[in-house]
């Protein structure tokens, strides 16, 4: 483990001023590795747990509980690529989640971002009813309802840390190398991952699923959760990530379904605008919202190959360009295209509870085009490659 001293950490690590916006994180000291220790609190096979050090609460420790695991076999030279997995509501450290990419030929951190241990209480009626570590930190509070708090003191600003602490022992790890991690996170993972990506430029991919940025006037449980007035100049000012993610420079894949109630298309369009970096696009019909749904998709792992480790890319889909009653995308891809559909959405009512419908296209050399229904109010295009993976255009609004 590491020997690292305490001493930065607990120092005031808050209320510096980053790059990307006006940051409540002194990156300087999140970068350096943290002390760790094994665990074997929540024992499970084939991966390690340990807890790390992070920043104090209301001035006392906090250790963070995670599971850590590379894959088998010798270590390549180099070492392994490596990646953060951000979990979201009611989630915790995933074992299965760490084993899913070590299967891929990756090291992966997986934490728990609410001082518990991925373990209920005895008898709990409430599966989420977790026991605390021994050094909890806070625990989230709805949708940012400790806004009123010191930034100190406030989940989010304990959770952007943690991450990044997280990610900072990932590349201390001698088996990882440094130069080739990513993130991802799931739903209130994908914010923090989108947030994170803003902040913490050692990252070399990153992939948001459903969270995004550019929330606060959005149409899904997120946006409406965040009120007018100090809750929403925090959220904004201090945590979404529209606040970073032009300091977003490394590729990223940007996953949501067309009808998630907590993070509409809007807001992840958006964000994919407002990174620096190459971002690809993936909505998908009617995606389920959950950990399991999060983390299955084969375009993030193809995504990250593509990125660490000399793997094919995705297909590249352009804007859409109209030309009368005709639309088109100019696609370039390494394989060739399987299928292609234009999704189209006759309604005007709220994102979350639109009905989508597929169309046809055609899929000629570089071009996909589709005649576009006269009552469209949206669309994208949707284009899979003979592997079977799937990206989309960005969304396209007729009448703006």
């Amino acid at each position: 483990m590491l020997k690292h001293s305490l001493v930065l950490l607990l120092a005031a690590t808050l209320g510096s001023a980053s790059a990307a916006g006006e940051s409540p994180w002194n990156l300087a000291l999140l970068f350096e590795p943290t002390a760790w220790a094994p665990s074997d609190a929540v024992p499970k096979s084939g991966v390690q747990g340990l807890l790390y050090e992070s920043l104090p609460y209301k001035g006392k420790r906090v250790q963070v509980f995670a599971y850590y695991a590379t894959p088998e076999g010798p270590v390549p030279e180099g070492g392994w690529p490596g990646v953060v997995l951000v979990h979201g509501g009611g989630g915790t450290a995933f074992d299965a989640w760490v084993k899913r990419w070590n299967g891929r030929g990756y090291a992966a951190i997986s934490m728990d971002l609410e001082g518990h241990l991925p373990r209920t209480q005895p008898n709990a009626d409430n599966p989420r009813d977790r026991v605390a570590t021994e050094h909890p930190g806070p625990s989230r509070h709805g949708v940012y309802l400790d806004f009123d708090k010191p930034l100190d003191e406030q989940w989010y600003t304990h959770a952007v840390a943690q991450v990044i602490l997280a990610h900072s022992l990932l590349r201390s790890m001698p088996e990882v190398n440094p130069e080739r991690t990513g993130i991802t996170g799931i739903s209130w993972g994908g914010m923090l991952t989108s947030t994170v990506m803003g902040l913490d430029s050692r990252f070399k991919f990153a992939v948001p699923v459903y969270g995004c940025g550019f929330l606060a006037d959005s149409q899904g449980h997120m946006g409406k959760a965040i009120k007018d007035g100090q809750h929403k100049q925090v959220v904004n000012r201090y945590f979404d990530a529209s606040a970073y993610l032009a300091g977003a420079a490394m590729p990223s894949l940007w996953i949501n379904g067309t009808n998630d109630k907590h993070f509409d298309m809007p807001a992840t369009q958006a964000s994919v605008r407002a990174a620096d970096g190459p971002a690809t696009l993936r909505f998908t019909l009617e995606m389920p919202h959950g950990h399991k749904a999060g983390w299955a998709p084969e375009e993030i792992y193809a995504f990250a190959d593509s990125v660490v480790k000399d793997g094919e890319p995705l297909a590249r889909v352009g804007a859409i360009q109209r030309a009368g009653d005709r639309v088109s995308v100019a696609v370039d891809s390494p394989r060739g295209i399987k299928a292609v559909r234009l999704m189209v959405t006759r309604d005007d009512t709220r994102w979350p509870i639109r009905k989508w419908h597929a169309m046809p296209a055609e899929s000629r050399g570089s071009e996909v085009s589709a005649d576009l229904p006269a009552d469209a109010t949206a669309a994208y295009f949707a284009v899979t490659d003979t592997r079977g993976l799937m990206v989309s255009s960005g969304l396209f609004e007729p009448t703006q």
